[in-house]
């Protein structure tokens, strides 16, 4: 891969890696922002592709064109006026990254590489929606077009590829992976959740997914506990019917802000007897504490607590974090697949600033010696000049678009063309 190979795009970014949350969140763009910000720097600035992602842990603003690199800094003014905050100007909250560093930077950041949590799939889906945005509103360009189709490429090999997404990295979602282990299977299990606040709703909402047959709520209040029942079409009880409740339940998620235990060791030894030690598998997600600790000396109880999920995130992060060079392999040969295209689109891009140049110099002659050429034969001038440059250009496509060029040969005659005529690319 040439590493020094021009690639016309740049990216501003803002995430949880440079700023914390309240900056975040004041450079955040909504769905309806987003749209409007596409089309105004598209216009504003003669770009040639804009995309913009925002999500709760960065808002980022891809753009494109041959001047890119010289409009960042009024681009970054742009934005800190539109949203009316002085985040975007300022490089303690701010990264940029040019050329193939910022090709690089979309790769890892579509397969969750450069995520708070690795690897998390959600995401793709973010990036994807971001760019049928923009792609939607007419935005996007050629160069966009293959970022991304690249970048989704190396994203769904890492995936299919690496274990950079295996494992429960949410506490909420590591309750359900240790029941696994218990159960083997969670269909057709039964489900309490005592509490309901937005922690057990969760919890319970990753079980349901995995196919568990039925839930139950209990509460100090009973409306609140009917309330979350009804998402899950499941039954209330109130906290007085616990015992009532836990009879044929096999999973517990308990997570309430009480003072003392909900389930002490007395209350889980008449359970753990009245259910003939039938397993039960217990997640207590409250601090202080909803169940008391001791539970887990009786046959058939699994009790775990936050420590104990914590434990299992971490180690399922390490797992993650040790796929990165595997995945980072599938991303270096994906640049190398888009460095191969770029050579033979980065010689469109030069003959089109060719060109541009040498219009420009027959223009600029011919308006100064346009005082002193008869304006008779102007239109015989006009043709003239046309021709020695259209001949002009004729060689200079003809030695870039040679068929016995490698990628680093085309790219070397393409560095000495922009060298040689000062073409804009800074």
């Amino acid at each position: 891969m040439n590493n020094n190979q021009y690639v016309p795009v740049a990216v501003i970014g803002v995430s949880h890696k440079t700023a914390p949350v309240e900056i975040r969140e004041g450079a955040a763009l909504d769905n309806d922002s987003q749209q409007v910000l596409l089309t105004k720097l598209y216009n504003e600035f003669d770009l040639e592709g804009v995309l913009i992602l925002s999500t709760c842990n960065r808002t980022e603003v891809y753009v494109t064109g041959d001047e890119v690199n010289i409009l960042l800094s009024d681009i970054r003014k742009r934005l800190d006026a539109f949203k009316e905050v002085p985040y975007y100007s300022n490089d303690e909250y701010v990264y940029i990254h040019k050329g193939k560093t910022a090709v690089r930077h979309f790769f890892k950041v579509i397969s969750g590489l450069d995520s708070q949590m690795i690897g998390e799939p959600q995401i793709t889906g973010q990036v994807k929606l971001a760019y049928e945005q923009a792609h939607q509103a007419g935005v996007t360009d050629t160069l966009l077009n293959k970022i991304y189709n690249y970048a989704l490429q190396s994203e769904k090999k890492i995936r299919s590829n690496t274990f950079i997404s295996e494992g429960a990295v949410s506490i909420s979602f590591a309750g359900v992976e240790l029941a696994r282990k218990i159960f083997s299977n969670l269909e057709g299990l039964n489900v309490l959740l005592i509490g309901a606040g937005e922690t057990v709703e969760l919890a319970a909402t990753h079980f349901m997914e995995k196919g568990v047959r039925s839930i139950k709520v209990v509460n100090r209040t009973l409306q609140r506990a009917q309330q979350l029942a009804s998402k899950f079409n499941g039954q209330a009880f109130t906290l007085d019917q616990v015992e009532e409740a836990l009879t044929d339940v096999d999973i517990v998620i308990s997570a309430t802000a009480g003072e003392r235990y909900i389930l002490d060791y007395n209350q889980l030894k008449r359970i753990s007897k009245r259910r003939q030690h039938e397993p039960l598998f217990l997640i207590d997600l409250a601090m202080p504490r909803d169940i008391d600790p001791k539970g887990n000396q009786l046959d058939g109880i699994y009790l775990y607590n936050m420590d104990d999920l914590q434990e299992v995130v971490d180690k399922n992060l390490q797992n993650r974090r040790e796929e990165i060079p595997k995945a980072m392999k599938f991303i270096d040969q994906y640049m190398d697949e888009f460095s191969t295209w770029m050579a033979t689109y980065s010689i469109s891009s030069t003959i089109k600033q060719l060109r541009r140049y040498f219009d420009d110099v027959r223009y600029n002659e011919l308006q100064r010696l346009k005082s002193r050429l008869p304006q008779e034969g102007m239109e015989q001038v006009e043709y003239l000049t046309q021709s020695i440059v259209n001949k002009l250009l004729h060689q200079h496509i003809k030695i870039l678009k040679s068929k016995n060029n490698n990628a680093e040969r085309k790219q070397q005659k393409i560095e000495i063309i922009h060298e040689l005529y000062d073409l804009n690319r800074d």
